[in-house]
């Protein structure tokens, strides 16, 4: 589904200062705890909100910033105890998220030492889904914020209709022409370049797409 989750390549985020995003969250080792319900309600709320959105990944075993030019980026590493929260664990806190996102994949991420972090990747749902607190939410940013009315029946509308995404590729051509040899003399000969463009359109959806139209705008050469 990705690149190959790490320590290396957690590291890189807090090297590179990846900032929070849509499809991007971090949390620490604190935001974990067996004893504390609402931390539990907010792994759901993050996860579902996540999944009704557009879909993104969850890193539990990052630490931001807590000053507030800095907030929303990496500071550093915040190993989690692996025996005290499992993979299974979290897989048992998001599988009260109602219905059930398909799709979810969680990465642990060896730290040494009995210490990990989880990637949490979460697809797009083709429905809305429920925390445990019976609430439904989006993420609007870098923020998680209860649904409205008429975003909850937009989300859960997205399986009634086709989503057709568009991937294009191409090559480069040369063709020469010009006539047969002179007596003598080889004849003046012209060389073009072709650019061969191909688009593929696929359906992401669960609806059947009878009709799918493409405008294609491409400007002219100078």
């Amino acid at each position: 589904m990705s690149a190959e989750w790490n320590q290396q390549r957690l590291q890189q985020y807090i090297n590179d200062q990846v900032e929070e995003s849509l499809s991007l969250e971090y949390k620490s080792a604190e935001a974990l705890s067996k004893s504390d319900d609402a931390k539990r309600r907010e792994i759901s709320k993050d996860i579902s909100a996540m999944a009704n959105s557009a879909g993104g990944t969850i890193i539990y075993g990052i630490s931001e910033f807590r000053e507030d030019k800095k907030r929303h980026l990496p500071e550093k590493l915040s190993s989690i105890v692996r025996s005290e929260f499992s993979k299974e664990w979290i897989e048992q806190i998001i599988n009260n998220i109602k219905p059930r996102i398909d799709g979810i994949v969680i990465h642990p991420v060896s730290l040494g030492n009995n210490h990990v972090a989880y990637a949490i990747e979460i697809p797009q749902s083709t429905t809305a889904h429920q925390a445990t607190d019976f609430r439904y939410y989006k993420r609007y940013n870098f923020e998680v914020q209860p649904m409205l009315d008429h975003e909850i029946r937009d989300v859960m509308g997205r399986r009634q209709h086709p989503k057709i995404s568009l991937n294009f590729s191409g090559t480069t051509k040369t063709e020469t022409h010009g006539n047969s040899f002179e007596i003598g003399v080889d004849a003046q000969r012209e060389t073009k370049s072709f650019f061969d463009l191909k688009i593929h359109a696929q359906n992401e959806g669960a609806v059947y797409a009878k009709y799918v139209c493409c405008f294609v705008l491409i400007p002219k050469a100078v």
